[in-house]
């Protein structure tokens, strides 16, 4: 027959292998610690050389957007370069007026029912992100002016794994969420 001592024993032995586990995983965060003290000098600096050589390339790329009319970028060693169309802001100047324009074009069958629903929230409000989905002549009909969709400098790792990486190691040495490299999408 299984008493409350019994409960209390297992909790009793749970709790020490927790603490046990717990020791363990703090002798090795100090021992990481260490070791990444040791090497931050060398990663200081190379995220300085980073920033410094990503900033050049920004430079150079906003200096002469007239080399990249086509193709807009470029892949060279693992690094994606160019230009790319910035999505913009949109405006529009009341949330009904959209609403009711999407409503008149679903109706006239421009945009489909799993459109409408996309683009506009059950509280009847438009969905900028869906709105940013639809071409520029649909956007001129429903009301919607987009502004500031200029080109954009595209700087990014071919491998998104490794410039996650990257960006982890600069906003850590430098504490400035500013400093990291973009990430396009």
């Amino acid at each position: 027959m299984t008493t409350q001592l019994d409960f209390q024993k297992r909790a009793e032995l749970l709790s020490a292998t927790r603490e046990a586990l717990s020791a363990l995983l703090h002798t090795l965060q100090a021992e990481v610690d260490t070791i990444k003290q040791g090497r931050m000098p060398a990663i200081r600096l190379a995220a300085r050389k980073v920033a410094a050589e990503h900033n050049r390339l920004r430079e150079l790329i906003e200096a002469h957007p007239d080399m990249f009319k086509s193709p807009r970028s470029y892949v060279v060693a693992g690094l994606k370069y160019g230009l790319k169309k910035s999505p913009g802001r949109m405006s529009w100047p009341c949330d009904a007026q959209l609403i009711e324009r999407i409503k008149k074009l679903t109706e006239a069958g421009e945009l489909t029912e799993e459109q409408r629903e996309m683009l506009i929230t059950r509280t009847e409000r438009p969905v900028a992100k869906a709105l940013e989905k639809l071409d520029a002549k649909t956007l001129k009909r429903l009301g919607v002016t987009v502004a500031a969709d200029s080109d954009e400098v595209l700087i990014k790792s071919v491998d998104g794994e490794i410039e996650k990486a990257v960006n982890a190691v600069i906003k850590d040495v430098t504490q400035d969420d500013n400093a990291m490299v973009q990430v396009a999408a």
